[in-house]
């Protein structure tokens, strides 16, 4: 887990869609007690979040950029650094 700025993990969690490569992306707060998650499998992509709203999204193509920002500013809206942690 590696510690990043703040504006590095947003520009990186918006991109996370287009990475075909990349299974699983998860940033948490510096004191770990919140996260995102962002899980892909062959058949779909998922949000995860946990801390502020606990729930489980299944992403289509149309709204995902959406919701992706939307949990990335509620869990994370006075944070200057966040970990990394990416498969």
């Amino acid at each position: 887990m590696k510690l990043i700025p703040l504006r590095q993990a947003q520009l990186k969690w918006t991109n996370c869609i287009r990475q075909k490569n990349l299974n699983r992306l998860k940033l948490l707060t510096f004191k770990k007690d919140r996260y995102v998650q962002f899980e892909r499998n062959e058949k779909e992509c998922r949000l995860i979040e946990s801390g502020y709203l606990d729930q489980n999204i299944v992403l289509d193509e149309k709204n995902a950029k959406k919701l992706l920002k939307d949990a990335f500013a509620r869990e994370f809206p006075r944070s200057t650094r966040v970990y990394i942690q990416e498969d």
